[in-house]
């Protein structure tokens, strides 16, 4: 009796310790955002769910202190948020978001914080206005629900799969990662050899002109009315829009290749029909037509992210003269028509 009464006693120990030495590692990498720590252990963080990891990151530390958000695509991602001259910005742009994403994120950040936002800023990206299909994520609400629901983060220390991403980032701080967050929600991307830039590039460049196929591309009759009743509801905040500086290359191939001029147009025309006036990044400049400043066709480097958000916030730094034109309902139309004759005649480099 005494004897099988003490293998439960060592059963019961055995599992008490294997317990206390899962949660004890998933709290010290932390891979999902729920707690403040920093240390050597978990300074290169995975980017494996930045839906999940970012609505845990405001939920637990707080909104208070900034005072506006940063929506995009993962090419947004790559913006340093401290980078925004006099402003207080979360970086809250997601791997493949569509619009229709924005207001459930905008409204959560608001619950946090319990006020309005003053700035909303919007990385657009010509891929949003296709009417979306193939979704690889949960809507909003679903990660949301989960970040709020009762004891989520502790349950999440007693997780396998939890276990699973504390691996692969205290693995990150062993090697030299090429692309990971560091605890304070900035995103790195180091330089690529020109091999896997090449090949990355072809993939990648295949991969966008086929989303853009007659059949698989239909213009979203209704990204005008999401952008509109998201400004609607955030009438007392600034939108600062911005399109991103996607590679010369990848721009021209979108107009000659997959004819997407017409919406091209359609794209910019609702943009600045919707806010007044857009930042527009995503043409022929000196930094697009340089493909040293891109690991693939479309994603621009951290340092790229800085020269933009210093551009659109400091009017007075100096940054390459043709980086960025202010679009606005004056000048949409000749801008338009300019811009259709350069970029027929744009000569893609077929060799990269």
């Amino acid at each position: 009796m005494n004897k099988s009464r003490n293998w439960v006693i060592i059963f019961i120990g055995l599992v008490f310790i294997c317990l206390g030495i899962l949660t004890s590692i998933n709290y010290i990498i932390d891979p999902l955002w729920t707690f403040s720590h920093s240390n050597k252990y978990n300074s290169k963080q995975s980017d494996f769910n930045e839906r999940q990891q970012k609505t845990n990151l405001v939920y637990f530390q707080g909104f208070e202190k900034y005072d506006g958000i940063l929506l995009g695509s993962s090419r947004s991602t790559f913006i340093n948020q401290n980078h925004f001259t006099d402003m207080n910005i979360f970086n809250f742009a997601l791997n493949s978001i569509y619009p229709y994403e924005y207001e459930k994120y905008i409204d959560f950040v608001k619950r946090i914080k319990k006020k309005n936002l003053k700035y909303i800023i919007i990385g657009a990206d010509f891929y949003n206005t296709a009417i979306p299909k193939n979704i690889k994520f949960e809507k909003p609400e679903f990660y949301i629900r989960n970040t709020t629901k009762p004891f989520y983060r502790y349950k999440m220390l007693l997780s396998k799969d939890t276990l699973k991403y504390s691996k692969r980032n205290y693995k990150n701080t062993k090697i030299d990662n090429k692309i990971y967050y560091d605890r304070n929600n900035i995103k790195y991307q180091k330089k690529v050899s020109e091999n896997e830039r090449r090949l990355r590039y072809k993939i990648s460049l295949n991969h966008h002109l086929e989303e853009l196929d007659s059949r698989n591309y239909i213009y979203n009759e209704n990204y005008k009315t999401i952008l509109e009743k998201i400004k609607d509801k955030n009438k007392n905040t600034k939108f600062i829009i911005f399109t991103s500086p996607i590679s010369s290359n990848l721009l021209a191939s979108i107009i000659q290749k997959s004819k997407r001029l017409k919406e091209y147009k359609r794209w910019l025309k609702e943009l600045v029909n919707v806010f007044g006036e857009v930042n527009h990044f995503m043409t022929i400049n000196e930094i697009t037509t340089d493909l040293n400043n891109y690991p693939d066709d479309d994603h621009y480097y951290p340092y790229i992210g800085k020269i933009l958000a210093n551009k659109i916030t400091n009017k007075d730094l100096k940054t390459p003269e043709n980086f960025g034109i202010i679009l606005n309902k004056n000048n949409i139309d000749n801008y338009l028509k300019t811009f259709e004759e350069k970029i027929l005649k744009y000569k893609i480099n077929e060799k990269l």
